[in-house]
């Protein structure tokens, strides 16, 4: 059974939230702050749904702390409407943002469509190492090093992107298949959270070098790497990602 950590104030809202989820046979715990969530740790969970608006430390620095040293997937829920504050929460690395009110069956949808992609069959489905231009995407780990053996913090959805990307190399991916493979369905034309994911993406790379121009846009098409890739530990070329 799958764990779920609900980090939710309102205790009308996490028990509506918890029983929903229990029904369908996930694990839920919840805690009513992030300090409370701290003490929990995130080792025994499978996924995080965070609320905003929380006493004490906000959602939005509890979801960088946990970036900062996790990769678990990331859940935001705000009664804050408009794309700022949904903006500044998909730069800090959660996976997927949701406005209260929110419908329990699309909630449902994105949790399975995370837990999917980031289940421990499916992470350890590939295995083996791809380098280009002197950088390693270490399949085995899901970890991104550049030039010098200095480790990129890459998020799920970071990391996933990339992996889409290199596997479809030298062929573009579109905004509608990177959001079904990375979101579980279709999104609205004024939707800029793929955008906004391959540009925080960018961001890391070019940081950290601002020559690895690896993932280009390419008009009415979508993104593309744009590198020669070698493999080694036993990867083959037309590997396919289980995301």
């Amino acid at each position: 059974m799958q764990r779920i950590h609900i980090i939710e104030d309102d205790p009308e809202i996490s028990s509506l939230l918890s029983s929903y989820l229990d029904a369908r046979n996930f694990q839920c715990v919840v805690s009513e702050s992030a300090e409370v969530a701290y003490r929990r740790g995130n080792v025994l969970f499978d996924l995080l749904i965070v609320d905003l608006m929380l006493p004490g430390e906000s959602g939005l620095d509890f979801c960088k702390k946990v970036r900062a040293t996790s990769r678990i997937p990331i859940i935001i829920l705000s009664a804050v409407k408009g794309d700022t504050e949904r903006i500044i929460g998909l730069e800090l690395g959660a996976d997927d943002y949701m406005e209260k009110p929110f419908n329990p069956r699309e909630l449902l949808a994105r949790i399975n469509a995370l837990l999917r992609r980031t289940g421990p069959g499916e992470r350890s489905a590939t295995t083996g190492k791809l380098t280009f231009d002197g950088w390693l995407l270490d399949l085995t780990n899901e970890q991104l090093h550049a030039p010098g053996n200095l480790l990129v913090p890459l998020s799920t959805r970071e990391y996933a992107v990339l992996s889409i990307l290199v596997h479809a190399s030298p062929n573009p991916v579109s905004r509608d298949e990177l959001a079904q493979l990375l979101i579980g369905h279709d999104i609205e034309p004024g939707d800029r959270r793929i955008d906004i994911l391959v540009s925080r993406l960018r961001k890391k790379i070019t940081d950290v070098d601002s020559n690895a121009q690896f993932i280009r846009t390419v008009r009415n098409q979508g993104y593309k790497f744009c590198s020669e890739i070698e493999s080694s530990g036993g990867v083959s070329r037309d590997l396919k990602f289980n995301l």
